[in-house]
């Protein structure tokens, strides 16, 4: 279960079998789509594009976040939720331009 702010514990991360994305290495730990775009729900407010408010989306990913807990108790909910906003970009509704590489998943190719 997250904690109040919507993040997860690793071990709550693994039991979703999902990838999550490790800043420091920069990489996934592993890509089950050919091709995603993963944002977190603030970004996904940014575009336009918010995460559905009954709590019914579920992540498509994590994000590691090393300082998450900083100057609290809590060092255990470091991973935060990421929503597949793919077909937003693949459209042209956005541009992928706007995205930051660590929010792409893969290479867009002519299948995607």
């Amino acid at each position: 279960m997250p904690n109040e702010k919507g993040w997860y514990s690793k071990d709550e991360v693994l039991e979703t079998g999902l990838p999550y994305y490790i800043p420091a290495s920069k990489r996934w730990t592993h890509e089950p789509y050919p091709f995603a775009v993963l944002l977190t729900k603030s970004r996904c407010r940014e575009f336009g594009i918010p995460i559905l408010s009954s709590g019914n989306e579920k992540p498509s990913g994590f994000r590691y976040a090393a300082a998450a807990g900083t100057g609290t108790d809590d060092k255990t909910y470091r991973y935060y939720p990421l929503y597949d906003r793919t077909s937003v970009f693949v459209s042209g509704e956005l541009s992928m331009n706007i995205l930051y590489e660590h929010e792409i998943m893969g290479k867009l190719s002519a299948g995607n």
